[in-house]
């Protein structure tokens, strides 16, 4: 299994045992709820950010032979995957409010999922340049399809630092329920200063 996903799995153990700790801080139910929702989005945004950063990260294209390309071009495969993965993570965390939310909660959800499905729209232009990959028999060929899918990763960027900016955005919020949640959440701590997570 590729480093990227390891890498996640310890991310996902940490952010339960954050969450674990909020529990036993002593929240309110109420409380607790909407917290760990937030807490599950930020977590969500921020892994996705990773994975993106991650598609090409250390990849080597220059003079492979065509066993290498293979090993390449699957690990590229994989890491998109994870990418897509990481997308459909995020739209869950985003609709899994907790029941019973108050309005201004069910309208940052609204406002969550636009942005989620700008996010969508830049990894689909990604997913159809890197089906280049398919036919690609040289690093020429693979380069090339790189070269395809990075105005799909710059646009997935720019929708994903927005994401992160409206997250930033609920710490101020004027509703106490909301604002509590976000500022509580151990994984937007990463969002106050808005963008993509570093």
């Amino acid at each position: 299994m590729s480093g990227v996903s390891g890498a996640r799995r310890r991310r996902r153990l940490g952010a339960a045992v954050a969450a674990s700790v909020l529990l036993l801080a002593g929240c309110s139910d109420e409380a607790s709820a909407e917290t760990s929702w937030a807490d599950d989005v930020c977590s969500a945004w921020s892994d996705l950010g990773d994975d993106l950063r991650g598609l090409t990260d250390g990849l080597n294209v220059d003079s492979l032979s065509q066993e290498s390309l293979d090993e390449l071009r699957s690990e590229l495969e994989d890491r998109a995957g994870d990418v897509q993965d990481g997308a459909d993570e995020l739209s869950e965390a985003i609709e899994d409010v907790p029941d019973g939310a108050d309005q201004a909660v069910e309208n940052a959800r609204q406002e969550l999922a636009d942005d989620a499905d700008d996010v969508r729209a830049g990894l689909d232009a990604v997913g159809q340049a890197l089906q280049g990959l398919t036919g690609a028999t040289s690093a020429e060929g693979l380069t090339a399809a790189l070269s395809e899918a990075q105005a799909g990763l710059t646009q997935t960027g720019q929708a994903l630092s927005t994401l992160g900016d409206t997250v930033a955005g609920f710490l101020s919020a004027a509703d106490d329920t909301l604002r509590q949640a976000f500022d509580d959440a151990p994984a937007c701590q990463e969002t106050r200063t808005g963008g993509t997570p570093s």
